[in-house]
């Protein structure tokens, strides 16, 4: 799936993110602080939005597994209700 990440990017972004918190701990000026806290809320704002993007896919896989699912239930539904009436139909009624 496109949308997938490695394990290895994985563990990039988790790295970055926490080389961003050790920065806002040991920034020693107000523009640092103030850089590495624009960094950590767009980071927070990435992650936010990659969260709702797989749980967009993961719902969209779901509703089309449980659609086909429904398909075949009612193809087989209406199989077993013709195979009835074929039988019914075709048994001698004395």
């Amino acid at each position: 799936m496109a949308n997938d990440i490695t394990t290895n990017e994985y563990a990039k972004y988790q790295q970055l993110r926490e080389q961003i918190i050790k920065g806002l701990e040991e920034a020693d000026s107000e523009f640092m602080l103030t850089t590495y806290g624009m960094l950590h809320s767009v980071m927070n704002k990435r992650q936010k939005a990659a969260m709702q993007l797989n749980l967009r896919v993961e719902n969209a896989t779901i509703r089309d597994k449980k659609e086909k699912k429904r398909e075949a239930l009612r193809k087989a539904n209406e199989q077993k209700k013709a195979a009835a009436q074929r039988t019914a139909s075709s048994t001698p009624r004395t």
